[in-house]
């Protein structure tokens, strides 16, 4: 645990949760909406979402040597302003909003995460001597699975209660229905569709209602769910600025807290 007396470290490890928790939690989130409001196949849903995960591997090169210019403290700031922003502007999803449209709002999110994720690291790594790589490392990834575990825990539970909330009390028609119907529907309603649980659909202009309902209700929910990750990540820029700093980082080993300094059998011995 004396990891975490480097704020350095501390402020990376709390960063990387908060942005694994956004960022996992909207991938969550939007391939439900693609899926259920959309009614996308599986495959486009992957091809819809490449535009978030995909920069990460593009920009990865251009990231690396922009860190050996300047901060990698400013370059993770940066990215998570970006990020932050992209994930506002899945607010601006609704439930007939065409995939170009979508992949480019998506694409922000995308750069942003993409400018932040090899900082952070960085950053975690560079707070200790080379010997300590190892359990630094450890606990860093721990941090990743906590803040990836909880995004699709907490952001399900909005969609859930957020989704099937309001239909249940204020069922609103559209004017168009969300997607096109599959093979095997029965007056366009999708076989085992969330919207059959709670409503009563015997006619087509009932199914429509619900549908109708049930894509402007999960949509709804989706901008709650952006909103959250747009705050995580805006709050995981402010703890980056004021633990980590916009500064160069010090040379490997500089930025060492007290007590993890001390030879490394010693060392190796208390962690162990």
């Amino acid at each position: 645990m004396r990891l975490f007396a480097s704020p350095a470290f501390s402020g990376a490890a709390l960063v990387m949760a908060l942005t694994l928790f956004a960022q996992v939690g909207l991938v969550f989130a939007l391939s439900e909406y693609f899926g259920l409001v959309r009614h996308a196949s599986t495959l486009d849903i992957g091809v819809r979402l490449i535009a978030l995960n995909g920069f990460t591997v593009v920009l990865g090169p251009l990231v690396g040597r922009l860190m050996n210019r300047t901060s990698p403290g400013l370059l993770l700031v940066i990215g998570l302003v970006v990020g932050g922003t992209g994930a506002l502007c899945v607010t601006l999803f609704h439930a007939g909003t065409g995939t170009g449209e979508a992949a480019l709002l998506i694409g922000v999110l995308g750069i942003g995460i993409a400018l932040a994720m090899a900082p952070i690291t960085t950053i975690a790594m560079d707070s200790f001597p080379h010997r300590l790589a190892s359990t630094a490392g450890a606990a860093n990834s721990a941090l990743r699975q906590i803040g990836s575990a909880l995004g699709p825990a907490v952001f399900g539970v909005v969609l859930t209660h957020r989704t099937l909330g309001r239909p249940a009390r204020t069922p609103r028609p559209v004017r168009s229905l969300p997607g096109r119907p599959g093979p095997g529907e029965r007056h366009g309603l999708p076989r085992g569709h969330p919207g059959g649980a709670f409503l009563h659909l015997n006619t087509p202009r009932a199914t429509g209602r619900a549908l109708s309902a049930y894509g402007a209700s999960f949509t709804d929910a989706l901008h709650t769910c952006a909103l959250t990750g747009s705050v995580g990540m805006l709050v995981a820029a402010l703890i980056a600025l004021v633990t980590i700093g916009v500064r160069a980082r010090p040379a490997h080993g500089t930025g060492a807290p007290a007590g993890l300094t001390h030879p490394a059998g010693a060392v190796a011995g208390d962690m162990g």
